[in-house]
Formats: C-alpha cells, sequence, structure tokens
C-alpha cells in the first residue's frame, strides 16, 4: 500500500498538507470506486447530511486540485489518472464501496433548493404564490408594483392577490428579479453535485452521459442486442452455445417440410401426410358433388 511519509521538521502547513494526502491515497487503496464532483452553490447544510445520509458507504473528501495532481504524480495511480481531465475547479472527490451507477443515482437524486442569482437561467417557470407574506410595506411593494405583480395590504403586510409569473423557463434572472426572490424568500433552483466522472476498481472510465442511463434501460438494451445478435448469428448459420438449438430446430422444420413436400414416408411424417390426403379427399368429394 503506498503511503506519503511526513518528514520530520517540516512547517505546520507541509505537515498538514502530507496527512490530507496520506489520507487521499488510503482511501484510494480502501474503496473500488472514485467519482470527481462540482460542489458549487451546494449549501453546507445539504453536504452534511448528505455525508450523514451515505456514510460509511460513500464518503466524501474535499481536498485541494494541486494536491490531487501532486498524488497522482508521486504515486502510480493509474484510477487517479484517468480522472484528472475531468477535475473540476469545486472539487469534492467521492469514494464508494457501491458500483459507479448506484453511486450516481444516490448522490444525484439528493437536491437542495437555493436563491437565483443574477444570470442564473430560469430551469422552469417562476411563480410567485398568491396569499400573504411577511412582508411589511416598503421599497419592496414599489418593486411589486412595477413588475405588474398583483398586491394589497393585509393585516399589515404585503399579500399576493394571484399567483404570478415572475420568469419563463429560460429566461436570464435579472438583480431585481433575483433580490425580489429573496426577500419573497423563494428558491426555484435545486441544486446538488454534478458529476464530472467515475472510475471502478478495474480502471474503466464512467462519465456522466452514461451514469445517467437508468439501470432498467441499459437491461432492455442489453437485451435487445443480444436478441438482435442472435438474430443475425442465425441468419448467418454461426454455431455456437446460444444458435446451436435454434439452428437444430430451424434444420428439422426444414427437413420435415421437404419430406412433405416430396411424400417421403416415415414415422415424423404419416400423421401430417394423413391429414394432407384426408384434406385432399374432402375437396374431392365436394367437387364430384
Amino acid at each position: 500500500m503506498s503511503t506519503i511519509t511526513v518528514r520530520k521538521k517540516e512547517s505546520p502547513q507541509r505537515a498538514r498538507k502530507a496527512k490530507i494526502m496520506e489520507k487521499f491515497v488510503e482511501l484510494i487503496n480502501k474503496y473500488p470506486t472514485i467519482m470527481f464532483a462540482d460542489f458549487a452553490r451546494v449549501p453546507a447544510n445539504h453536504f452534511q447530511h448528505a455525508r450523514k445520509e451515505l456514510s460509511p458507504d460513500i464518503r466524501f473528501f474535499v481536498i485541494k486540485r494541486r494536491l490531487v495532481f501532486k498524488v497522482a504524480s508521486e504515486l502510480d495511480k493509474k484510477r487517479l489518472d484517468k480522472l484528472l481531465k475531468h477535475m473540476p475547479l469545486n472539487l469534492v472527490v467521492i469514494f464508494s464501496k457501491k458500483d459507479p451507477s448506484e453511486t450516481y443515482r444516490l448522490i444525484t437524486e439528493r437536491k437542495a433548493n437555493v436563491f437565483l442569482k443574477p444570470g442564473d437561467i430560469a430551469e422552469s417557470n417562476i411563480i410567485i404564490p398568491k396569499g400573504p407574506t411577511d412582508i411589511v410595506p416598503g421599497h419592496i411593494l414599489t418593486d411589486l408594483r412595477a413588475m405588474n405583480i398583483p398586491t394589497k395590504i393585509q393585516g399589515g403586510k404585503i399579500a399576493i392577490i394571484e399567483n404570478f409569473t415572475i420568469a419563463k423557463k429560460g429566461e436570464v434572472i435579472s438583480h431585481q428579479i433575483a433580490d425580489l426572490l429573496r426577500n419573497l424568500d423563494i428558491k426555484p433552483l435545486k441544486v446538488g453535485f454534478k458529476i464530472k466522472a467515475a472510475v471502478d476498481s478495474e480502471g474503466l472510465l464512467y462519465l456522466p452521459e452514461v451514469l445517467s442511463i437508468a439501470r432498467e434501460d441499459v437491461v432492455n438494451m442489453l437485451t435487445k442486442a443480444h436478441s438482435t445478435a442472435l438474430s443475425i448469428a442465425i441468419e448467418m448459420r454461426e454455431i455456437n452455445k446460444y444458435t446451436i438449438k435454434p439452428l437444430a430446430e430451424k434444420a428439422i422444420r426444414g427437413a420435415l417440410n421437404l419430406a412433405l413436400e416430396i411424400g417421403w414416408i416415415s414415422d415424423k411424417t404419416i400423421p401430417y401426410l394423413i391429414r394432407k390426403a384426408v384434406i385432399i379427399a374432402k375437396t374431392l368429394k365436394e367437387k364430384v358433388s
């Protein structure tokens, strides 16, 4: 097992970095799945909840990018090398005892609602719901009316008269809208850990477009691929353990059809030939009548 030794008489900062790197290497050796993710805009409480809920099978490890590059350069860690091209600015390394697809599902299904910032793109229509607020009249009332949002004073507080769409899907959020939504305590944006890449114990690299495919879809694709491959192999008369039975059945059917066509008499053809003779006899009888 690879380790990084802390030299004597090192500065406290150097010693701390060395310990972080040692822990990083320890986790690399311990967990079969390694994943790089971006935690930009993920609230601290959401981060802590994810740590707690997914422990101990999944571990989150925040480390500076330069230390990751240093570990990769000093140690023979081929799995780590494959991830370096996919390292985000706000890096969290996720170690997991589960396979990459299951880890991806567990991580990405956890979302947190946050306030929008100026310049954000609305992921869907953003609606200010009707009803009372906890805001007393003031400059915000002027902003609401300037944006044609129907309001009234109710119990000394501002109330929204009816649902109002403040931004439509795809629109860029302005400073005015961002400030208004924050004052109204509306958090329309869902954020979470953005997975950039993962490697498994064999060193196979997984990118988000693969990890995001549902397990059921993978099974369906494999089933369809197997069925197609089997049909092609049978058509080409490729003999293997999968095709031998259908090829034999096809050959038997072909031989039986040929035997019936030429009137070959055997224990296999007699029942069919008798039925055929009966049908011909009935037809002749009808014509004679």
